[in-house]
């Protein structure tokens, strides 16, 4: 009997001990208590750098520092009897102080794998405010448009959201006092990219569960340098389909060396859009002004082969009732064709200048 009731009380004691680890009411998972729900969680994004840009991947890497400020009560403290209004932590003991108190556990959902040289840094004001500041570096994905080209902005925007609260217990949202300390640094790391600004705009997302959780989006838009890609990118093009000028307008040049020119011409623009894509990927690969470009380019260049063998052999047959017209017809197509493909080349590249 003795044995059958101690292993009654074992029994028991096992059970009770199965919810020992629930955390309590008011314990560091629980919102906090006697304030107005939603629980407001006010942030400021500083983008320190761009580090990397790959634009066909749709991925980038940024330096940010992330500010958090929300309210807690139960985190206040009598600032007279410890002599301080706010208690500052640095590293791994403010990581540490974080797992003891209730965090909002924002979320980077466009975030690709881990946070890299990060640095934190917590401060606890005696009225119950809480600042979490932290620095690092990380991969993001992102949302390319490559139709510019070169002339293009691309939105970098990294999603903030709270996903172990609904819209109903807590909200993120930045204000004009947040907006302060939010901004891009002038000077970033990626080549022939300059900062064009930083917006924030609020945003809901639907859970799994059917419930509305609060995001905010922060997109730091960025331009790149178009007058850095003229030489490299226009004069190139713009030469090898001047070879038609030569072969319109050559005076005593065969057939056989306006077919040679043209086809060499052709190589040439197949070696450049080669030489663009892996220089500049997506260049070629997407619907960029410079790949319209190549694409006319090798119609122009087998159009003007066609037009003037054609009329060069309608010209020699002086007994042809028509050769005097293919003569005034030939003179009017030296100057059309070119200036043809010099408006549609000029429309594409202003068409993609941003607005």
């Amino acid at each position: 009997m003795h044995r059958l009731a101690l292993l009654l009380m074992l029994m028991i004691g096992l059970g009770s001990g199965a919810h020992a680890e629930e955390p309590a009411a008011g314990g560091p998972t629980s919102l906090p208590t006697g304030v107005e729900l939603p629980v407001r969680v006010r942030v400021a994004l500083r983008v320190l750098n761009v580090l990397e840009i790959k634009e066909v991947a749709g991925q980038g890497r940024l330096h940010v520092e992330l500010t958090q400020r929300w309210h807690d009560p139960r985190v206040a403290f009598d600032g007279i009897a410890r002599g301080l209004s706010r208690q500052d932590r640095v590293g791994d003991e403010a990581d540490e102080h974080l797992k003891t108190i209730w965090t909002p556990g924002l979320s980077l959902d466009n975030q690709i794998g881990d946070k890299d040289s990060r640095t934190v840094a917590l401060s606890v004001h005696a009225n119950g405010d809480v600042m979490l500041i932290e620095r690092f570096e990380s991969d993001f994905r992102f949302r390319m448009n490559m139709d510019a080209f070169p002339f293009d902005q691309q939105n970098l925007t990294i999603s903030l959201s709270l996903p172990r609260y609904a819209q109903q217990e807590a909200v993120i949202l930045t204000t004009e006092a947040d907006r302060q300390f939010s901004g891009v640094d002038s000077n970033l790391s990626v080549v022939d990219w300059r900062p064009a600004g930083l917006r924030f705009s609020n945003d809901l997302v639907m859970g799994w569960n059917a419930r509305s959780y609060s995001r905010l989006n922060a997109t730091v838009t960025i331009a790149r340098d178009a007058e850095r890609y003229l030489l490299r990118v226009f004069i190139p093009i713009m030469a090898v389909l001047a070879v038609s000028l030569f072969v319109l307008w050559s005076p005593g040049l065969k057939e056989q060396d306006k077919g040679g020119l043209i086809f060499s011409s052709l190589l040439a623009l197949a070696a450049i859009s080669f030489t663009f894509e892996s220089s500049f990927p997506g260049s070629i690969s997407l619907n960029t002004p410079i790949a319209q470009m190549i694409s006319l380019g090798y119609l122009y260049l087998i159009a003007v082969l066609m037009f003037e063998i054609m009329l060069s052999v309608a010209i020699s047959k002086a007994h042809w009732r028509w050769s005097a017209h293919a003569a005034d017809l030939r003179l009017h197509l030296r100057w059309a064709l070119p200036a043809i493909m010099l408006i549609i080349c000029v429309g594409a590249a202003i068409r993609a200048l941003p607005g």
